[in-house]
């Protein structure tokens, strides 16, 4: 990790980072040890765990709160789903690049729920709280990475456009819903004390969203369907 520390006073020594890569450095350094700690982590411990004197941390960040809150919102955000997504090798089968995106995204909400957990306990700040401004940009940035999610998810389906039944915005727009209704369940899931053995397996998705829930060698005749209820003679 790059010195983040007091500036340089011996030669050979790295020097200091500028002031937001400083910042950006301390936040992505304290994360494991606040996940671990929770709340009741202590400076020493974020200090140490950032490789600086306290003092330093304070003259980055006003108080504890503040740099638990924003490294909980650095920790959170969905930005941070694009980068495996971009990952995604376009030559691998449609399948296998849809059950990838599903991976990726339960990753980021299993962990975002631990994360929420710690955001739960800080509490929400008021619109007049010091602390508001980083909350507030950050759903800022979350409505802004949702269209680059899109987007992304366009640039996957694109090689097999040719197949498809539905223009190709419609069909990343399907996905992204089913990503949220998974994302859904794996927040419930999680909040019940499961382990996620009741959210459904990527691979099960991604071929249910492929091939639909209707087995193609079924009947469509009439009588193959389900009556909706008692009729009179």
């Amino acid at each position: 990790m790059p010195e983040i520390s007091e500036p340089a006073v011996r030669a050979g020594r790295a020097s200091p980072l500028p002031p937001d890569e400083r910042r950006t450095a301390i936040l992505a350094a304290v994360q494991d040890v606040i996940l671990e700690r929770g709340t009741a982590v202590t400076t020493r411990d974020l200090a140490a765990a950032a490789g600086v004197a306290e003092g330093t941390l304070f003259r980055v960040f006003e108080d504890k709160t503040t740099l638990l809150r924003e490294a909980v919102l650095a920790a959170i955000d969905p930005s941070l789903a694009l980068v495996p997504m971009r990952s995604i090798d376009l030559d691998a089968p449609l399948e296998q690049r849809i059950v990838e995106v599903m991976r990726i995204s339960q990753a980021r909400v299993e962990r975002t729920v631990a994360w929420m957990s710690l955001l739960h306990q800080l509490g929400r700040p008021d619109a007049g709280d010091a602390h508001h401004g980083p909350h507030a940009a950050f759903q800022d940035r979350r409505r802004t990475v949702g269209s680059a999610i899109r987007a992304e998810l366009i640039h996957l389906l694109t090689p097999d456009e040719a197949r498809l039944r539905l223009p190709l915005q419609e069909v990343a727009d399907l996905l992204a819903t089913i990503l949220v209704g998974s994302a859904v369940r794996t927040v419930e899931s999680a909040r019940s004390g499961g382990d996620g053995g009741d959210v459904p397996a990527p691979q099960d998705v991604a071929a249910m969203f492929l091939s639909g829930v209707v087995d193609p060698g079924a009947s469509p005749e009439p009588h193959d369907l389900v009556p909706e209820g008692p009729t009179s003679c």
